[in-house]
């Protein structure tokens, strides 16, 4: 058996080499974490009063009969004032720096996890598949060493090392695959994305494209051209990134990157690009740092913190000291066995990661089925159905009017249209995305008695909101949505005004 054993080292050594993660990279990959944590902290507090609040469209009557797959797990569902909210994001973002400066990287990395759900348990109609994504990559990054190099925490150790190979390494490089097949697997479902029309269609979807989206979306060739290529890039991402080692991991990593950096600047798709970034960092090798480093001046490294810069943060960890205490006292045997116990429970931890991602991945894009022991939606985080299997024809922008007597106005309210023509750009009708995914919640409230709450809140807060504008009573409030198909053709034909519900203000 020993002999066989040896006979395999080479074809170990290969399948570690590609499983192996240099620390740089995860590094990197927990400073865009930390980033992308305190982004969507800053973009949502905007509209805090508005999504989080009593006083907003989604307050605690509403929350507690719509929470549905939470199960009402919410911190920020204790309270339905606007300085609870507050205090929670402002220690989600103190617990996001220091998950980015590494200070006690796990721990930070756990509570800002745990705050995060909280947030998205809260008010989850204004949620997209870029906030499944981040929770998921979190939780996944943190099997892993990811405060081993520039971190405090490193400076604190003294010591790091220059890779890791683990299952929570294969579970960090696996799930980008994952979420590349699967979305390549269901687009495949569909008619325009092999056909290479849907990027096209995409595109010509007013209310998801910005900035340079409006400017490709004039041009068919390139679109075709650009739709081919992110298959290729979906369906090839094992070939590209898994196989090779060195620079060729390294040179697709950043092709990916790249592309994803493009997704920022052309579609309204929220933290989905930030979130792509994080996840496909740790295909960055050793030859792409070490090559980085060079071109560092020296300057700048001589700037590089040391231990003695941290001040009472220097301190090892508390739990450093404790092994440290047991072995001055005789008891080495002891704090070996916490260490061994510690590092066994970590792969434990990262193998059933990993076999929970290629399950719920293997659910959501066949036949198979989980087994009901464990088949509920807090494990099934493992659906990639962006823009799959096709894009929509269709888009939509709402409009608010109010009766005050004798009189209709248009009630200017976030993410509302200012009228019922087609705005010059019907993405910035929408404030945010979020605002976008909150009224298609409404809209789908509309059409589903039993989610009536949710369209019900939000004409109530219209009411007072057009009667705080106008600083008189309002009779009535009606909500209206506008359907346009995509004018593949260029023509704007086709507009279809649609009411979603009349509200007596005076009764509410």
């Amino acid at each position: 058996m020993r002999r066989f054993w040896d006979r395999l080292g080479p074809l170990r050594s290969r399948v570690r080499s590609r499983f192996a993660v240099d620390t740089r990279s995860l590094a990197a990959m927990r400073i865009a974490l930390g980033l992308t944590l305190l982004v969507d902290l800053i973009h949502r507090a905007g509209s805090m009063g508005l999504f989080y609040t009593d006083q907003g469209v989604y307050p605690l009557a509403v929350y507690s009969v719509t929470w549905g797959s939470y199960n009402g797990l919410s911190l920020h569902a204790l309270s339905g004032a606007l300085w609870a909210q507050q205090l929670l994001f402002i220690l989600a973002g103190l617990f996001a720096v220091a998950f980015a400066l590494g200070y006690r990287t796990r721990l930070a990395g756990v509570i800002s996890l745990i705050l995060l759900f909280s947030l998205h348990a809260r008010t989850p109609g204004v949620l997209n598949g870029g906030d499944r994504l981040l929770r998921v990559i979190l939780f996944v990054g943190l099997t892993t060493p990811l405060g081993e190099r520039w971190s405090i925490d490193a400076l604190r150790r003294g010591s790091a090392r220059s890779t890791v190979a683990s299952f929570g390494t294969a579970a960090v490089l696996v799930q980008p695959l994952i979420v590349f097949v699967s979305n390549a697997i269901l687009k495949h479902e569909g008619e325009l994305w092999y056909a290479g029309e849907a990027l096209e269609v995409a595109l010509k979807n007013d209310v998801m494209t910005i900035l340079l989206g409006d400017v490709v979306a004039n041009y068919p060739t390139l679109t075709m051209v650009l739709n081919y290529g992110w298959i290729i890039l979906l369906s090839g991402s094992v070939l590209f990134l898994l196989v090779p080692v060195g620079w060729p991991r390294a040179l697709a990593a950043l092709a990916y990157i790249g592309a994803f950096a493009g997704m920022l600047v052309t579609m309204t798709v929220g933290i989905f690009p930030l979130g792509l970034i994080a996840a496909v960092l740790p295909f960055l090798t050793a030859p792409f740092w070490d090559a980085l480093t060079r071109r560092v001046p020296d300057g700048w490294r001589d700037r590089l913190p040391t231990a003695a810069d941290l001040g009472p943060l220097r301190r090892p960890p508390v739990e450093r000291r404790l092994l440290d205490g047991l072995r001055a006292r005789g008891h080495a045997f002891a704090a070996s066995y916490a260490v061994s116990y510690a590092q066994s429970l970590l792969t434990i931890i990262g193998l059933l990661v990993l076999i929970w991602m290629l399950m719920f991945a293997s659910a959501d894009v066949s036949d198979y089925s989980v087994p009901d022991e464990i088949d509920y939606d807090h494990l099934d985080q493992q659906s990639w159905g962006l823009y799959a299997p096709d894009p929509s024809e269709s888009y939509s922008w709402y409009v608010v009017d109010a009766e005050l007597g004798n009189e209709t106005v248009i009630v200017d309210l976030e993410g509302t249209a200012d009228g019922f023509d087609h705005p010059p750009d019907a993405a910035a009708s929408y404030d945010t995305f979020r605002h976008r995914k909150y009224m298609q919640k409404v809209r789908r409230s509309s059409e589903d008695d039993t989610t009536d709450e949710v369209i019900e809140a939000y004409v109530d807060y219209a009411c007072r909101q057009a009667s705080a504008d106008h600083d008189r009573p309002v009779d009535q409030v009606t909500l209206y949505r506008i359907y346009q198909p995509s004018p593949l053709d260029g023509d704007y034909d086709g507009t279809r005004t649609i009411p979603l519900i009349e509200w007596d203000c005076q009764a509410s």
